[in-house]
């Protein structure tokens, strides 16, 4: 894209909570793969005279990934009635947060290209998931088992600028929410949804575009930025004519790698957003969202603070955090092993051999040191069989003074026969390498 324009990306993410039951009824809340229509109640399905009952556990478990993307919390709040029809909504409305959401503003910390930026939020607001369409050839079925399960929608300021922002922003947000057990964020169930909102202005102009397209329907991390990367494109073309870009919504064709028009954009008004009169207004004491808060981990922004501290190479943070008890087991065999090994050595381990990743501590450790044992060979006798292997070897040595550094290996290699493979590669490599210097 040429540089003169400047894209602007606002992300909305929803996320299915693993609670047991629905967010306003005892249903079970399981949907995938279940037989159609049988985790419902009149509730869910939106009879005359059912009454929803706010589900507590959900409610919680939102504080908390409020709290967690450091989101200023809203001790009183409550739900509003969001107002279209669709034939997957069964009431004519959906019970949603407009007004007062449970967390506003926040961040998200996320690494791009090894440098920290803060990905800035609008808000985290809790509502139900609708039911699910099934097209069937000319006919359409519908599935109400997805409907009424608590669903979280974490929406960004449109504060991003590129697909590789948006692409690193939304894998950090999966990463802490499965951190945080509230969600398995799996794209193929449908437990976490992708939405992007697209502008493009010159990189002179000022403010926001008067224009957004959203693009829905998303499904993997891959799919969003090569949609964002086609959306760009088109609306620059768009807007080099003098145009501007249609407000709509548009879906994503991952085959083509191209959008297409679905419908007219909906703006706030259009919903008729009101306070839900079926469910009183909630308010939190200072001390419960204390409680809820001193139940966060240590977050994975925290943990990469150590681990740069240790020096240990940022591209191996997503190997190391890929779980908490991943990093946990790492954590706990650096105090294990800190008289022998240093943090790094113990991060290589992990991140080199898969095997290892599910190892007790005591396990990682005693796989170093019967590494470490293997290479018995000490340096002065490693050193008397380098100069041997080098005499033995005018050839790579002319060759490595003719800049071919490759045959340091093959040196190695000669040096693992004399030692009966008790040296140590890595030492050898540089007592090799100090050597052949030394005669140049």
């Amino acid at each position: 894209m040429n540089s003169s324009w400047q894209p602007i990306i606002g992300l909305e993410v929803h996320v299915e909570l693993k609670t047991k039951s629905k967010m306003f009824c005892s249903c079970p809340n399981r949907h995938f793969r279940e037989p159609p229509n049988t985790h419902v109640c009149p509730i869910c399905l939106g009879l005359p005279g059912a009454l929803p009952v706010p589900n507590q556990e959900a409610i919680k478990q939102t504080i908390l990934i409020a709290t967690a993307f450091h989101c200023q919390i809203n001790r009183q709040f409550w739900f509003d009635r969001k107002n279209y029809f669709y034939p997957d909504l069964p009431k004519g409305y959906q019970i949603s947060q407009h007004f007062r959401p449970i967390g506003e503003k926040g961040y998200v910390p996320v690494l791009i290209n090894n440098q920290k930026k803060k990905i800035f939020l609008d808000n985290v607001h809790l509502e139900e998931d609708t039911g699910k369409l099934i097209h069937q050839g000319e006919e359409t079925l519908i599935d109400y088992n997805r409907s009424g399960v608590p669903l979280v929608e974490i929406v960004t300021q449109p504060c991003l600028h590129s697909p590789q922002e948006a692409k690193a922003y939304l894998k950090r947000l999966q990463q802490v929410l499965r951190w945080l057990e509230v969600s398995d964020c799996d794209m193929e169930k449908g437990s976490m949804r992708l939405e992007a909102n697209i502008s493009v202005q010159r990189q002179t102009e000022t403010g926001l575009p008067t224009y957004k397209v959203e693009v829905k329907n998303l499904n993997s991390f891959r799919f969003v930025e090569k949609a964002i990367e086609y959306e760009i494109n088109r609306q620059v073309e768009i807007l080099k004519q003098g145009k501007i870009p249609k407000q709509e919504t548009r879906g994503f064709d991952p085959e083509r790698g191209v959008t297409f028009s679905q419908r007219s954009k909906e703006v706030a008004k259009d919903y008729r957003y009101f306070p839900e009169p079926d469910i009183p207004p909630f308010e939190f004491s200072p001390e419960e969202i204390k409680e809820i808060k001193s139940s966060l981990p240590q977050l994975p922004w925290e943990w990469e603070e150590k681990l740069t501290a240790w020096e240990i190479p940022p591209v191996w943070f997503e190997t190391l955090l890929k779980s908490k008890k991943l990093i946990a087991n790492f954590y706990q065999a650096v105090l294990l092993g800190k008289k022998e090994f240093t943090p790094k050595q113990i991060a290589s381990l992990l991140v080199n051999q898969a095997q290892m990743r599910n190892k007790t501590p005591k396990e990682i450790i005693a796989s170093l040191k019967k590494a470490q044992n293997q290479y018995s060979l000490d340096k002065e006798k490693m050193a008397e069989l380098i100069k041997e292997v080098i005499k033995e070897q005018p050839k790579a040595v002319e060759d490595f003074q003719k800049g071919k550094t490759q045959v340091v290996g093959f040196l190695i290699g000669q040096v693992q026969k004399k030692a009966k493979g008790k040296a140590d590669p890595k030492l050898a490599a540089q007592l090799i390498i100090q050597e052949l210097k030394s005669l140049s």
